[in-house]
């Protein structure tokens, strides 16, 4: 049988566990706190820095699959904020274990 794929937001998906998953609390760890909105990630916020449908995010999300462009976008994000302590905390060797080839 088959893993299901879950593609919607959290809500749509009542069985899956989104705020579980490595890359949903790497990002949520290492992202500046303007992407973190009550202890949760703002998609809204990342899908507008990154350039992506938010439809997107919550690909990456779901399926725990980054693109190269998303890995650089989400680089970016993290060396371009003003706040000291997550500087640069997420790097490229954090990300790419979820490198789709």
């Amino acid at each position: 049988m088959d893993a299901q794929t879950y593609t919607g937001r959290p809500s749509k998906n009542a069985e899956f566990k989104l705020y579980d998953g490595k890359l949903y609390q790497l990002l949520l760890e290492k992202l500046p706190s303007k992407f973190i909105k009550f202890g949760r990630l703002d998609t809204l916020k990342l899908c507008e820095a990154t350039g992506n449908a938010r439809y997107t995010v919550y690909r990456w999300l779901n399926e725990q699959v980054l693109s190269r462009n998303a890995i650089k976008a989400l680089v970016k994000l993290s060396d371009e904020t003003d706040e000291q302590q997550k500087k640069a905390a997420l790097t490229k060797e954090d990300l790419i274990p979820f490198l789709g080839l």
